[in-house]
């Protein structure tokens, strides 16, 4: 892909983004909606390989069914009652297809299904930004109409996503599906407190990008794809697989690592509202995905590979330099839980 087409498709996703942040017509954010699809594609299906493509074809199919039922959903509502303005519609049946369609685009359990597949058939670093900058635009359009959203509905999907996630990421390999799974569990922690604390689900996907991101710059700096390349990756890279050690434990919600803030201010925000029944709920299913993280940092930090040689650290190509950016988000995700009383 020429410098070209680079430019015109990272502007796009970068513009469409930010102006659904700014929109307050509904024809407007379903058009950066578009824009912000069609521009992924290319990107998706950029490695010319049928998984790739595959992936593209799940993603193109998924998010274009998620538009359409939301511009279906906004024309009923203005031809119900003149008004295109997204922070107050009003009508009961037009905000609860808008919700399901953003939690399509965010793949929300129990719309998650095409989630797992598109990441695995994409690249690493096209993966992470399917799995945080593409859960911008819908999240802004779910924070502008918070206060209209059908609050069962969201608590439900969120104790889905939870669950699902947990549960599915249990016989993965794949690291990529894994963090896919991963990623459906963080946005039923995000939606948990949507119309009650919108702020708190803001934090909590600020964290989760944080989180994330030095975990696939990790993976693309290695070029580790499965759990079996994270056991020899050890020997090959020790200082920064203990680094990936710390961000995993960040993403389980690992006490005192910052992953455990948002965690802590929605169960705490939940039991505040006699929401205890589903805070118990997502308490306890997390614990699932707690043992994923686990079972990672064992094979990662704690067994080596047999070796064929007695040399203890097995003959490798010199690697590049590790980015500062990778430093510095895992020095965030460690270290930034005493920060909570200022939230």
């Amino acid at each position: 892909m020429n410098l070209m087409s680079w430019l015109v498709i990272s502007t796009s996703i970068i513009t469409s983004t930010l102006l659904v942040t700014m929109a307050t017509h509904w024809l407007m954010v379903w058009a950066c909606l578009e824009i912000n699809t069609l521009s992924m594609i290319p990107i998706i299906s950029k490695p010319h390989h049928p998984r790739a493509t595959e992936a593209a074809t799940k993603y193109y199919l998924t998010q274009t069914m998620a538009s359409t039922t939301l511009m279906f959903a906004t024309t009923t509502n203005a031809m119900n009652t003149s008004n295109w303005e997204t922070h107050i519609t009003t009508d009961p049946t037009t905000t609860t297809i808008i919700t399901l369609t953003l939690m399509m685009k965010m793949a929300a359990a129990p719309f998650h299904f095409w989630l797992p597949e598109v990441a695995q058939g994409s690249t690493t670093m096209t993966t992470l930004t399917i799995l945080t900058w593409q859960k911008i635009a819908p999240l802004a359009v779910m924070l502008t109409t918070h206060n209209k959203m059908n609050q069962t509905l969201l608590l439900l999907s969120a104790m889905l996503s939870i669950i699902i996630g947990g549960l599915g990421s249990l016989n993965q390999t794949q690291l990529r599906k894994l963090m896919a799974f991963s990623s459906i569990a963080h946005t039923g922690w995000i939606m948990a407190t949507m119309t009650i604390a919108p702020k708190i689900s803001m934090l909590t996907f600020m964290v989760y990008t944080m989180t994330t991101t030095p975990m696939f710059l990790s993976m693309n700096h290695t070029t580790m794809t499965t759990i079996k390349d994270m056991g020899t990756a050890w020997t090959t890279s020790p200082h920064l697989m203990m680094v990936v050690t710390l961000t995993m434990l960040s993403l389980g919600g690992l006490p005192p690592l910052t992953g455990f803030m948002p965690k802590w201010l929605i169960l705490n925000k939940m039991t505040s509202m006699n929401m205890v029944i589903e805070a118990t709920t997502m308490a306890v299913f997390s614990m699932i995905s707690l043992y994923v993280y686990m079972r990672l940092t064992y094979i990662l930090s704690m067994t080596l590979p047999p070796h064929t040689t007695p040399m203890l650290m097995k003959w490798r190509i010199t690697q590049k330099k590790h980015p500062i950016t990778t430093s510095l988000l895992t020095t965030m995700t460690a270290l930034l839980l005493p920060m909570s009383p200022n939230m």
